[in-house]
């Protein structure tokens, strides 16, 4: 054996004994819990623009603002943060630790892994800056933005091409919420009933996640095609004009509680997600 590949060794098994730790595992969970935070304020905005309540809109950097606002939202935002974090490392290690006889099947669950590591990634770096006093970008510098984003040569494909990549990802949460595939991810209880209530929990989370984000590519590609520079956003653009159209009222209300409904799996994952 090499040296290079001895060290490739040393380095994969000091890997793997971190993996182990059971405090390493607490703060890759507690992860989890700070989702389930996110996943909540999302929801319950989407059900007080549903009661056109005036205040910040759904969406990461809506329920960001709403928790800096509260007494303490500091270092709530801190701690969401640093959970996203610790969930970002943990997911990155355990693409590295994939190992599977099959080399395409190897890579194709470690993109997974790094995929969804990168998302919480995002989100912990959102979360650092609200905790340092940023805002939400201005509406109208936003908008400037994308316009600008929409007149440049090859802005409307590359506008397509995200919202392609978007629908992707949503619609492929809704298949793993319809199949059950999350089951994978999760040690299941022992008892029926419980085993049973998880099952339903974490079929509604994904998919009302996953049709969440099916709205945003769609409203993406809705921008890209009658070039609306006000269509280009997240979450908080695509239920912007919900309140106004028939049965909008309806979706934000089953949006807001699918989302709720996500938080509260969340949590529960935080317990049964399989750590090793």
């Amino acid at each position: 054996m090499s040296g290079l590949e001895e060290r490739v060794d040393d380095a994969e098994r000091s890997v793997r004994r971190a993996s182990d730790n059971p405090i390493v595992r607490a703060v890759a969970r507690s992860g989890y819990v700070a989702s389930a935070l996110l996943r909540g304020m999302i929801g319950v905005l989407a059900l007080l623009l549903a009661a056109h309540v005036d205040g910040p809109a759904p969406g990461a950097s809506g329920a960001f603002g709403a928790i800096a606002a509260v007494p303490g939202g500091v270092l709530l935002l801190a701690l969401v943060a640093g959970g996203n974090g610790a969930l970002f490392l943990w997911l990155l290690i355990q693409g590295a630790l994939v190992d599977d006889g099959e080399l395409l099947e190897r890579w194709r669950q470690r993109l997974v892994f790094w995929g969804r590591g990168a998302v919480y990634g995002v989100i912990g770096l959102a979360a650092v800056r609200f905790a340092l006093g940023a805002h939400a970008v201005d509406a109208d510098a936003r908008r400037a933005a994308s316009r600008e984003l929409l007149e440049v040569p090859g802005g409307q494909v590359a506008v397509v091409l995200v919202g392609a990549v978007v629908l992707i990802v949503g619609a492929s949460m809704v298949w793993l919420g319809a199949s059950r595939r999350f089951v994978k991810t999760i040690r299941l209880p022992d008892d029926a009933r419980r085993r049973r209530a998880v099952l339903v929990l974490g079929a509604i989370a994904y998919v009302a996640q996953g049709a969440t984000v099916l709205l945003v590519g769609g409203t993406l590609l809705v921008a890209a095609w009658t070039v609306d520079a006000t269509r280009i956003g997240g979450l908080d653009e695509a239920l912007a004009d919900f309140p106004s159209t028939p049965f909008g009222q309806a979706l934000l209300i089953a949006i807001g509680v699918g989302w709720i409904l996500a938080g509260l799996y969340a949590l529960v994952r935080a317990r049964i997600a399989r750590t090793a």
